[in-house]
């Protein structure tokens, strides 16, 4: 009994072709996460859109990005982690937005609360979901800056 074998260039070929696929699949199911994002902030999101090629993922450079009038984010990079199974399967968007020195505005009610209006952020770490209708379920929001602390887990 003989098996059969593939040529060495062949391989090579397979696995080529499934990093590009990976890679094509990633950066459609981004930039799907992406317009949901959008659709929920209200208003569009603005930066270089950079898909990663493995991971379920992309990254934001020179991001802005204002959220249903609460806040705007007019500089800095986001990396944003999406749940590829709610491409698919319409559930909520799960979403992990993290980024490192961003230059934040506080708008409305927010900035009227906290007595400022612009402030840096040295890191942001946000963990939620966006259902097709209603609220975000949020699970962990993380905020360091000199001017605002916040932190906010599930329990």
């Amino acid at each position: 009994m003989t098996v059969a074998r593939l040529h060495p260039g062949r391989w090579l070929f397979f696995l080529a072709w499934g990093m590009l696929l990976t890679a094509l699949l990633n950066a459609g199911a981004g930039f799907w996460a992406l317009k949901r994002l959008e659709k929920k902030a209200g208003t569009p999101i603005r930066g270089t859109f950079l898909p990663h090629l493995i991971q379920p993922a992309f990254t934001l450079k020179n991001s802005q990005v204002s959220w249903q009038g609460r806040f705007q984010v007019d500089s800095g990079d986001l990396r944003v982690q999406y749940d590829p199974l709610s491409v698919f399967w319409g559930r909520k968007l799960r979403v992990r937005v993290q980024g490192s020195d961003l230059h934040v505005r506080l708008l409305g009610e927010w900035a009227t609360s906290q007595g400022l209006s612009e402030a840096r952020v040295d890191s942001l770490d946000a963990d939620f979901a966006l259902p097709e209708k209603g609220a975000p379920e949020v699970f962990l929001f993380d905020l360091d800056s000199p001017e605002l602390q916040f932190n906010l887990t599930e329990k």
